[in-house]
């Protein structure tokens, strides 16, 4: 299965991914916005690897996918993330990261540009959620930028070592138009 628009594909990991990736997973620049819980994050990097690999969004209820630019379809610029799929109430959310050195280049608005012509065109899902901390201002203006609108700030737990207190994040929603 492959997500793509003009300038970005994402599709399940390949073997040739898993060096980035493993460079990815230690950056913490990158997951300093992240929750703990990602699947990427769970257990050896082989492991958390292959786990992502086998991923079905009908069976598991999340699915993520490589980033990579069509300029260089071979090298894995970041992740994009479907997760909490609930079918039967039409409802997604979505989230993504990157390799810093594609930080500020469009990749990120181009992913869930992506993400959200998939949804529209492939499936019955009516609602799209996001979740940000507001440190994160620049997810914030990107979602903005794509339709999404803020709807709440709330509690959650991130589960982040050291952090045993939920944080406060930020849901955004965006309303598929069929």
């Amino acid at each position: 299965m492959m997500i793509e628009n003009d300038r970005i594909m994402m599709h399940p990991l390949e073997e040739t991914d898993f060096d980035a990736f493993q460079r990815m997973r230690q950056s913490k620049r990158i997951y300093r916005y992240e929750p703990s819980y990602l699947p990427e994050l769970q257990g050896a990097p082989e492991t958390a690897f292959r786990r992502i690999q086998a991923l079905d969004l009908e069976r598991d209820r999340q699915w993520v996918l490589g980033i990579y630019e069509k300029a260089a379809p071979e090298l894995l610029t970041g992740l994009g993330e479907f997760y909490d799929y609930k079918p039967c109430g039409s409802v997604i959310s979505i989230g993504y990261r990157l390799m810093e050195a594609y930080w500020g280049r469009g990749i990120a608005g181009n992913c869930v540009s992506a993400m959200l012509q998939y949804l529209r065109d492939h499936t019955a899902i009516q609602m799209v959620t996001a979740h940000v901390i507001p440190e994160n201002q620049a997810s914030s203006r990107l979602l903005l930028r794509n339709g999404f609108e803020h709807r709440l700030t709330k509690l959650e737990n991130w589960g982040n070592p050291g952090d045993p207190q939920p944080r406060i994040a930020e849901l955004y929603t965006f309303d598929l138009v069929r």
